[in-house]
Formats: C-alpha cells, sequence, structure tokens
C-alpha cells in the first residue's frame, strides 16, 4: 500500500511539472545515456524526466551527470563521458586542489629583503634591496607603499647598491594557448606573473570634447608608463552613440596602445579597466616613481634572484587562501584562479610557477583521491578562460563528490559557492522555491554555458551535479542555456523521490 501511495504521489508531482511549464510532455523516442553503479536500482521518473527537460533544448551539445551524496549512487548521466569546454567552472579544480593541498591559511608573501651582512649605516643599507614579488593577486600601490614606509621609519635613506626586482618564483608566460585573442585588453583577462600590483590592470577614462576633435582620454595612473595613441574622433550626431576600439600596439612590448573609433557629444564619459600588457615594465616605473616620492636613492633597478641568505626588512602578506577561493569562485575571478593555479606548481614543485607545472601540480594532488582519468580531460589554466580545457561531467562529480565526503576544508568549499538566488553569480538565478538550495560554481563564454555543485532536494537529500553546454560554432543563446540549466536544477532541487 505505501508503494502504491507512494508512486501515485510521483505522477501527480511529475503532472504537476508538465502543468507549471517546467517539463515537456515525455518524448518517448528521446534516448539518455544513464548508467547506475552498485546495485541496479531504477530512476525511471527522473530519467523520463530529465530526458524530457534536454529534449525541449534543441540544437545544443548538452552533457549531464547526477549523483546522490547521500547514498553514493550515480542518478542519471546524459553524454556524461563527452568531453566540453566548461569555461569559469574549471576553478572547481582549481580551487579544491589548493585547499587540499596549501590549506586555507595559506598567504601570498612579497617581501623587502637584503644580503645576510648588510646594515644601515647613517641612513645607508650596505648591500641591495631585493624585493621579492611572489604572484599575489591582492596587492596594491598601497601595501607597497606600506612597505616603503617601514624602510623610512628604519631610517633607509639610500640604497648603497641595487634594487633588484625579483619576479623568478613564477614565470612571464601570459597567455595560454586556447585564449580568444580579443580577451587579451580586458581586465578581467590580466596577465598573471609574480608582479601583480592593482589587478595589473588600470582604468581608462575617455570624455567626449565639444571643441576639439579628438576626445578626453585620462589613464588612471600616470605613473605606468602607459601610452595611448588616440586616434579617437568626437562625432556630431543626432543620437547619443559611440563605437570604440582600444588595442595593444602589435609591435611593442610596452603597455602601449591605441584607441580608434568615434563617441558623440551627447555621451557621458566612458570608463573601462583594461589589463596591462606587460607588469614587469609597470612594475618597474611604479618603483622608480614610488621611491623618487619616498626620497629613497639608490645605484641602479635591474630585475634578479634573491641569494639564499637574506633578511627582511619588510613584508606584506596576502588575505589566506580561504578569503581568495570564497572571492574566486562567488566572483569567478580569473587573476586569482591562475595566480593560485601558478602559485600550486611552485609550492608542489619546488620550482618556477607555470601553466604547467601548475595544472600538472592539480593532476598530481587530486588523480588518486578522486579516481578521475586526468588523461581523459585537458587542462590548460586555472580559470577556464582557454577554449583548449576539455572536461567530461563526470569528472566534475567526481570531484564534488571527493570535496564533499573527504576534503577537510570541505565547508569552507561549500559556502564558497555562489547561492542560488542569494549571493554570487547565482544571486539573479534560480531564486524563488529553490532559493539557497542550490550552490555551483557557474561558467559562461560565447557559445559555452556550464553550472556545477551541489543541490539540496526536497527531502534533504544531497546531490553533486555538473551540466555543461557547448553550442554549434558561430552561434551563441547563453539565455537558452541558464534557462535549460535552471530546468534542470528546480526539478531535481523540488523532488522527493530520491
Amino acid at each position: 500500500m505505501n508503494k502504491l501511495i507512494g508512486l501515485i504521489q510521483t505522477v501527480l508531482r511529475y503532472m504537476l511539472f508538465v502543468a507549471l511549464g517546467l517539463l515537456a510532455p515525455i518524448t518517448p523516442s528521446f534516448t539518455a545515456y544513464t548508467y547506475y553503479r552498485d546495485e541496479p536500482t531504477n530512476f525511471p521518473i527522473l530519467q523520463t524526466q530529465l530526458n524530457s527537460i534536454i529534449s525541449r533544448f534543441k540544437g545544443y551539445r548538452v552533457g549531464v551527470s547526477v549523483q546522490s551524496l547521500s547514498t553514493g549512487k550515480v542518478l542519471y548521466q546524459y553524454h556524461a563521458n563527452h568531453g566540453f569546454v566548461p569555461a569559469s567552472t574549471l576553478k572547481l579544480f582549481t580551487g579544491i586542489a589548493a585547499l587540499d593541498y596549501l590549506g586555507s591559511h595559506y598567504q601570498f608573501k612579497t617581501s623587502f629583503l637584503t644580503n645576510s651582512a648588510a646594515k644601515i649605516v647613517h641612513g645607508v643599507l650596505t648591500g641591495n634591496l631585493y624585493i621579492k614579488f611572489s604572484g599575489d593577486p591582492y596587492l596594491t600601490l598601497e601595501d607597497l607603499k606600506d612597505m616603503l614606509d617601514s624602510l623610512s621609519k628604519q631610517h633607509i635613506r639610500r640604497v648603497q647598491n641595487n634594487i633588484v626586482i625579483d619576479d623568478t618564483v613564477i614565470d612571464r608566460s601570459t597567455w595560454p594557448p586556447g585564449r580568444v585573442i580579443d580577451d587579451k585588453i580586458f581586465c578581467y583577462a590580466a596577465p598573471v606573473t609574480a608582479t601583480i600590483i592593482n589587478r595589473n590592470c588600470f582604468n581608462l577614462s575617455i570624455k567626449p570634447n565639444q571643441r576639439r576633435t579628438h576626445p578626453t582620454v585620462i589613464k588612471s595612473n600616470n605613473s605606468l608608463g602607459i601610452i595611448v595613441d588616440n586616434l579617437a574622433i568626437t562625432k556630431h550626431l543626432k543620437r547619443a552613440s559611440y563605437s570604440l576600439d582600444l588595442k595593444p600596439n602589435a609591435l611593442a612590448r610596452d603597455n602601449h596602445y591605441t584607441l580608434s573609433g568615434y563617441l558623440s557629444p551627447q555621451i557621458g564619459p566612458l570608463s573601462f579597466a583594461v589589463a596591462l600588457q606587460n607588469p614587469n615594465l609597470a612594475t618597474y616605473d611604479i618603483l622608480v616613481g614610488l621611491l623618487r616620492q619616498y626620497s629613497i636613492h639608490y645605484k641602479g633597478i635591474v630585475y634578479g634572484k634573491t641569494p639564499p641568505l637574506t633578511k627582511t626588512l619588510a613584508e606584506k602578506n596576502s588575505p589566506e587562501l580561504g578569503f581568495l577561493i570564497k572571492n574566486m569562485l562567488k566572483k569567478s575571478d580569473n587573476l586569482i584562479a591562475d595566480s593560485v593555479l601558478k602559485k600550486l606548481g611552485e609550492q608542489y614543485f619546488s620550482s618556477q610557477g607555470s601553466w604547467k607545472t601548475g595544472r600538472n601540480a592539480v593532476k598530481a594532488i587530486l588523480a588518486g583521491k578522486t579516481n578521475i582519468d586526468f588523461q581523459q580531460m585537458t587542462m590548460v589554466d586555472g580559470s577556464g578562460l582557454s577554449r583548449s580545457n576539455i572536461v567530461t561531467p563526470n569528472a566534475f562529480v567526481k570531484l564534488l563528490d571527493f570535496a564533499y565526503s573527504e576534503l577537510s576544508e570541505s565547508d569552507l568549499l561549500f559556502t564558497s559557492l555562489p547561492n542560488s538566488g542569494l549571493d554570487g553569480t547565482l544571486k539573479h538565478r534560480l531564486g524563488g522555491a529553490v532559493s539557497g538550495k542550490v550552490h555551483a560554481k557557474t561558467g559562461s563564454m560565447h557559445g559555452i554555458s556550464s553550472l556545477a555543485g551541489y543541490i539540496r532536494t526536497e527531502n534533504n537529500q544531497m546531490l553533486a551535479f555538473a551540466i555543461l553546454i557547448n553550442d554549434i560554432p558561430n552561434k551563441n543563446n547563453q539565455s537558452g542555456y541558464r534557462l535549460l540549466e535552471n530546468r534542470i536544477c528546480e526539478f531535481l532541487a523540488q523532488s522527493t523521490f530520491l
């Protein structure tokens, strides 16, 4: 009798979903790939309804994997072993590997050092001043000023020898394979090297000029050595309009840009966050300006390596890794993700951090613990900006299963994920009846959308899930992708038969 009542309730619930438009009527000819682990327990209603949801979104390449973390059973798979470009959901691999290996209390450290035998004699530091950068994504200009204040308090007015900029812990490769070259100008794709100051970005303000041909261009920081060739024009139009193009100078390896296009006088000031093209050169220019400001004299400024035996004059620690991971996942911060990846490579292999050592570290840390076959996936960067990254839905679910059941920092990871209808990149999605029930990382690029994380069901079961969508080339329907992801998550979150 109880089984009969349960079956009737399930059928009525399905009819309600159809009536509300959350599901399409069953399409008998539609086929999904389904796999069940352990004993062959079947979930026909779940399979039928998820098949029905997916069948309504034709023309997309879709992969889905769902596992119950309460029972350990794989509940549903659709193209779950096929490879997809994951976009920013790849940050889950970076974040989980970093929390597992480095721990939530790890901090990046920027140091002012000098030779072990050096002394301060009448305001003169008798040695070199080594400025050792570590790839801290939160280091700011104000932090460097605080460190220079510390030198002033030690009455250092002159460095007898050189100022040595040490950026050797992280390589200078800023552009891994598979990234879209048009992204290179934007702050969200800023270069990741050891020298990161103010996120390796600057603001550019462009204001139309009523009396002159060219608009007024203002840079947020004139000490970065930035050059902007202003070829844009103020164009008198009937309607407020603009079309501007900012590109790095292809021939020069410096922070030299060309602005072209037009804007009408009716347009208010426009502001853009622009990525530096050569952060090492900008760091040099910043330090020249700051040392002049603090009246600290020196022989020269060179790039080099800190010797083994030194003593610390001043240092600045980044926020703890737990804080960085939370911001990385909630805000989908690419700079944090890629700097953490390179830092993992440096720390795990005790060698220079790079894209290669970073991704190899992620594989070494996670392969044995998750049973993910990393030979079947491609990881190029830590942020997911590269379109050469390839991951399967099943790999994400295995990763999430490990993080939920074995990761010592699992609670921190869970609360760091965007929460449906409440915060992060899910603040304006999956609200209403499922608000707060989905904790997941989003991913979005042209023609690509993904969502992977955890869902708490109506009867308090915890699920790990991954939905990856890659559209056909030259197509982009972001609202359609998200609607499909939302429908699947809403159905799972409101389920009681699992």
